[in-house]
C-alpha cells in the first residue's frame, strides 16, 4: 500500500494545480475575442468545477484532508 504522506502531498499538489488553472480559464474568458469564445472557456470553467468537487470528496473521505480555495 501507498505511503499516506505522499498521497496527501499529492492531493496538495493536484489542488493547487486546479487552482492555478481556474485563474488560467477565467482569465482566458474575460480576454476571449468573441461570445463563442468565452462560451468556450466558461464551459471548461464549469468542467474544473466537478473535477475540484470530486478532488475535495476524495481527500476528505480518504485522509481527512479539507482542501479549501485561499480568499
Amino acid at each position: 500500500m501507498s505511503d499516506p504522506t505522499i498521497l496527501v502531498k499529492e492531493y496538495h499538489l493536484i489542488w493547487e494545480s486546479l487552482l492555478h488553472y481556474e485563474k488560467y480559464l477565467e482569465q482566458m474568458s474575460l480576454s476571449a475575442p468573441s461570445e463563442d469564445e468565452e462560451l468556450k472557456w466558461d464551459d471548461k470553467l464549469q468542467d474544473l468545477e466537478g473535477a475540484k468537487r470530486t478532488i475535495q470528496y476524495g481527500a476528505l473521505n480518504s485522509y481527512g484532508l479539507k482542501l479549501e480555495e485561499k480568499g
